[in-house]
C-alpha cells in the first residue's frame, strides 16, 4: 500500500522517526495532523496505528488526514494526556516527537507508562533539552539503542530506546552526546551548535563571576574530547 507515500508531506525528522519503527502496531503520542501515522500505514511499516493528542482540535485535523489518505480503517484516534488513555495491548512501538525533552521525560515517568518496560520500542524526538531526556532514560533503566541527528528547520536528534532495567547514570558530557555517531557530518554540526550554546553560557557565567564557570569549562572540554577521539571523560 505504498502508492500514496509521495503525497504525504512528512518532514525529515518525522521520516527519521518512521525509519526507527520496528513493530507492526505503533502509537503516535501528540500526533497533531496524523501525517506520521498515515505514512506508517501507506508505507507498509505498520498494519495499524493509534494516534493520540491531548486536544480535540488536532484530532479533528487528524481525522481529515486519515480520510484524505484513505487510512481511517487502520488508524484509531484517541484523546489522551500522554499515555494516560492509551490501551497498551498489542502496541509494539511508541513515538513521542515534537515535544520538549522535559515533557517527554514526564510522559515516560508517569506511573501509567510502566507497561513500556515490557520491551516496547521507543522512538523519541525532543525539540529541546535532549540532554535531560538522555540522563533520565539512563537513570531509569532505558538504554539508547540508536540515535541520529537530522536536519529539518533546525538540527534535531531522534532516539531509539528500550527498557533493559540496567540503571546507569551518565556523565554530563554523555548526556549531551548520547549514542550519536561522531563520524557523521550532521552529528558534528549538531554538537557544534551545543558547544556554541555552552560557550555563551560560559561567557555569562564568567561575566557574573559564577563558580559554575569551571564546571561548564570542564563540560566543553569533555565534549570536544569526544569529538576528537571518541572518548568520554
Amino acid at each position: 500500500m505504498n502508492g500514496g507515500i509521495a503525497m504525504i508531506p512528512l518532514s525529515a525528522r518525522l521520516l527519521c522517526c518512521a525509519s526507527f519503527v520496528r513493530g507492526d502496531y505503533a502509537c503516535d503520542i501528540g500526533t497533531d495532523h496524523a501525517l506520521l501515522p498515515a505514512y506508517l500505514i501507506r508505507s507498509g511499516k505498520c498494519s495499524r496505528v493509534l494516534a493520540t493528542d491531548i486536544k480535540q482540535g488536532p484530532l479533528s485535523a487528524a481525522a481529515q488526514t486519515l480520510k484524505r489518505f484513505q487510512v481511517a480503517d487502520k488508524i484509531s484516534l484517541c484523546c489522551s494526556d500522554g499515555l494516560k488513555n492509551v490501551p497498551e495491548k498489542g502496541i509494539t512501538d511508541v513515538i513521542i516527537a515534537g515535544m520538549g525533552g522535559e515533557t517527554i521525560r514526564d510522559i515516560l515517568a508517569d506511573p501509567c507508562a510502566k507497561w513500556l518496560q515490557r520491551g516496547t520500542n521507543l522512538i523519541l524526538q525532543p525539540m529541546t533539552k535532549a540532554e535531560v531526556l538522555r540522563g533520565w532514560l539512563a537513570e531509569n533503566g532505558f538504554a539508547l539503542q540508536k540515535e541520529t541527528a537530522v536536519k529539518d528547520t533546525h538540527l534535531y536528534t531522534v532516539m531509539q530506546a528500550v527498557y533493559t532495567g540496567d540503571t546507569k547514570p551518565l556523565s554530563e558530557a554523555a548526556c549531551y552526546v548520547g549514542q550519536l555517531r561522531r563520524s557523521e557530518m550532521l552529528t558534528r554540526i549538531y554538537i557544534a551548535t551545543i558547544l556554541e550554546r555552552l560557550g555563551k553560557r560560559l561567557e555569562g557565567q564568567r561575566a557574573a563571576g559564577s563558580e559554575d564557570a569551571a564546571d561548564t569549562e570542564q563540560l566543553i572540554r569533555a565534549i570536544n574530547l569526544w569529538l576528537e577521539k571518541g572518548e568520554l571523560a
